[in-house]
């Protein structure tokens, strides 16, 4: 009987059971199942081109606050735009049945798989697996014959839609937002050498494996994407770009203000902040520090304000008025321990922001020291704090710095400039 409930099936995609095998020491029965590109790259010629159909894909919550989210929707309008038909497909879009009876059967039948095949299912897989079985179905049953091209958003609509795709054959591309499996071991959340390093492993290089190009959000992914088996031919960067149509006009308070826009996560570094300006409240009357966003690392900041008698900062907690709060900002900091290309960062530079940021991910392509802003190394309180000073006593350093980042961004990370680049990407595979 265990061994019919351990035998392999549909639940489970092949390159995985596989992964799972090797790592508890199973002899694999079968092929390796490996997944494969299908599209090759030409030279676009403006005669050739021609309105698309694409469709932009996410595992992840969408349509959602947050850097991903804004990314799809800037991408998305900006291609509509220009005459191009642009869909996108999340988990959010299945129907409550999906979520209320079909993911916890899937999540039944794969915990007793795994079960009956190690004797144990951790937790972690049955809820991904699941998920991933039931948004491929839903995939499935869209008509996805329609589509000129893909654009998945994140590993696991890639690693998905690298499957279908052995069906459709389209150009498929892959835009990752984050490092998924290094950024959890980093934080110790995955453990190195670990099982689910070497299942969350494998879906990234079978996604990686059915790319036909990857376009990051930064140079910063490049290493990371050729450690898992990319090849430098797949790979180019296209930094973010956003609309800025409608930003407000500059509007500062009166007091000076230091603004801080990010989720309260651990990763962000806001604890580092705090510590920041405890070693410099004699400069600080007179000036206010705003942050804005929300997390699960709110109770543990704002007790930790308390704890530090830092009564000028405030938490406004999740906001949609961002680009008005930044008008009436003068400085702005993120004291992030692990980023790629915080669109957050990029809203501030078009708001003439004197910036402070970390020597993380992409952040040093658009954050040049003592020229677009002050880079500090990630988590060095003290050279956040001096940082933070410089700004705070310098009037005339804060106006130049924030001028040079409105400049650089208008020339390099507008909406229209990424739309162009990325379109010439599609094109050239037709």
């Amino acid at each position: 009987m265990k061994e019919e409930i351990g035998k392999p099936n549909d639940l489970v995609p092949l390159a995985l059971l596989r992964a799972m095998d090797q790592f508890y020491g199973i002899e694999y029965q079968g092929e390796p199942e490996m997944l494969y590109s299908f599209c090759a790259e030409g030279k676009s010629s403006p005669k050739r081109k021609k309105p698309l159909r694409i469709l932009y894909a996410t595992f992840l919550r969408y349509p959602n606050v947050g850097g991903l989210a804004s990314y799809i929707t800037s991408i998305k309008t900006g291609f509509e735009r220009i005459g191009h038909q642009a869909d996108v497909i999340s988990p959010l879009q299945m129907p409550p049945s999906f979520f209320q009876e079909d993911i916890p059967r899937a999540a039944d039948e794969i915990r007793a798989f795994l079960v009956g095949r190690y004797g144990a299912a951790n937790e972690k897989f049955v809820k991904n697996l699941s998920y991933l079985h039931v948004f491929q179905r839903f995939l499935k049953e869209k008509d996805l014959e329609q589509y000129d091209l893909f654009h998945a958003q994140d590993l696991f609509a890639v690693f998905l839609l690298g499957y279908l795709n052995q069906t459709y054959q389209r150009p498929l591309f892959f835009t990752p937002h984050g490092h998924f499996t290094k950024s959890r071991m980093k934080f110790h959340k995955i453990q190195k050498g670990s099982i689910e390093e070497a299942y969350f492993s494998e879906i990234e290089r079978q996604g990686i494996r059915a790319s036909d190009k990857i376009i990051t959000i930064s140079d910063s992914f490049h290493e990371p994407l050729l450690e898992y088996g990319a090849k430098e031919a797949q790979l180019t960067t296209v930094h973010t770009g956003i609309d800025i149509q409608d930003a407000p006009e500059s509007k500062r308070a009166e007091k000076l203000v230091i603004a801080c826009v990010s989720r309260l996560t651990e990763r962000k570094g806001h604890d580092v902040m705090l510590d920041a300006l405890a070693r410099i409240r004699h400069h600080l009357s007179g000036v206010d520090i705003w942050i804005i966003g929300d997390g699960n690392m709110r109770g543990f900041l704002e007790e930790k304000k308390r704890k530090l008698g830092l009564s000028n900062v405030f938490f406004f907690g999740k906001r949609r008025d961002v680009p008005a709060l930044l008008a009436e900002s003068s400085i702005f900091v993120l004291p992030t321990l692990n980023d790629n290309f915080p669109i957050a960062i990029i809203e501030a530079m078009f708001s003439g922001q004197a910036i402070v940021a970390t020597d993380c991910g992409g952040i040093p392509e658009m954050i040049r020291h003592e020229d677009t802003g002050l880079i500090c190394q990630p988590g060095n309180s003290r050279e956040l704090a001096d940082a933070l000073v410089m700004l705070i006593t310098d009037q005339s350093l804060r106006e130049r710095l924030g001028k040079e980042a409105r400049s650089y961004a208008g020339r390099h990370l507008r909406q229209e400039l990424m739309v162009s680049k990325i379109e010439s990407i599609y094109q050239s595979f037709f």
